[in-house]
């Protein structure tokens, strides 16, 4: 079974039992290794995506899935092991900062007064740089990357991830969500200027939302856009409506099915029947390939990074 080797940057991987059947035989750049000469983190990665492969349940619970994996790849595990759900991933974690980062929805757990489980939504926004924080931006340091890349939402952290692994970046990169309209406006100066303390090197991806060529940027957004020049902070408003437009009819139909198409540069997801949800869009992206987005504004902008 050859699992996704670019998450680890092997060149090549393959996992086989061994001939004994007493264990398993890791085969990483043409190197053979047992399982148990491996880090704990690596085994727990291979463990749990051969098991959720093979089995390809509807939906996945997982305890913790950020125990002994660094946070470069926390994310891109999520993600992984969610491919091989049918339906979504379930997880409990105590990073807060992977939860905002990947989760559609987030709950917290705590005992109340009665000293009964609670479970209740949790809708508190962070600051940008208390979120970055919260995703060990150091140990992207440790690595030798300090880029930040702010994007509209959760939904397109994992979309923009699928992209820049085509770009061999998915590592090398912290993503953001600036929570959609929340940030982006003439509003949040503050905010972008304290993650421009922490980095110098700071780039923002926005929906440019047009339902033309010719139709100009809302205000709030073009409002975004002067305050990031601002700052000193690089941003990119995408040629066409959004993220989903960039998806091709090959893609979508493979992830989707026949009776789904591609949209136009310009239109709507709600305009389209039948349509995919939002969240669905890092399924389709994983999808798509580098020749996919190279002739695009958005391969051009996310391979210069």
């Amino acid at each position: 079974m050859i699992l996704v080797p670019n998450i680890f940057g092997f060149d090549n991987l393959e996992i086989n039992p061994s001939a004994d059947d007493a264990t398993i035989q890791v085969s990483i750049n043409e190197k053979s290794y047992k399982l148990q000469e491996l880090g704990s983190g690596i085994t727990q990665f291979f463990l749990v995506l051969a098991n959720a492969a093979t089995k390809q349940p509807s939906y996945i619970f997982i305890d913790e899935p950020e125990l002994n994996l660094h946070p470069s790849l926390q994310l891109d595990f999520l993600t992984t092991l969610g491919s091989y759900a049918r339906e979504g991933i379930v997880f409990a974690t105590h990073s807060i900062g992977l939860a905002r980062a990947s989760a559609d929805r987030i709950y917290s757990v705590r005992m109340n007064n009665e000293r009964e489980g609670e479970v209740t939504e949790f809708e508190a926004i962070p600051y940008l740089s208390e979120l970055l924080g919260e995703l060990s931006f150091s140990g992207y340091r440790e690595l030798g990357s300090d880029k930040i890349l702010l994007v509209e939402g959760t939904t397109d952290v994992k979309t923009i991830q699928q992209f820049l692994r085509l770009y061999r970046k998915d590592h090398k990169i912290v993503l953001l969500p600036l929570g959609g309209g929340s940030l982006i406006n003439g509003s949040s100066e503050t905010e972008l200027g304290e993650i421009k303390r922490i980095s110098e090197n700071v780039f923002a991806l926005i929906d440019s939302e047009r339902a033309s060529l010719e139709t100009a940027l809302k205000p709030d957004r073009k409002e975004f856009v002067e305050t990031c020049e601002k700052v000193g902070i690089t941003c990119h408003v995408l040629d066409r409506r959004a993220t989903e437009n960039y998806f091709t009819d090959e893609a979508v139909k493979n992830i989707k099915g026949s009776k789904y198409k591609s949209l136009e540069p310009y239109q709507s997801l709600e305009d389209i029947s039948p349509r995919w949800s939002k969240p669905e869009n890092w399924r389709i992206a994983r999808a798509m390939t580098e020749e996919d987005l190279n002739e695009t504004d958005l391969g051009n902008f996310l391979n210069s990074l």
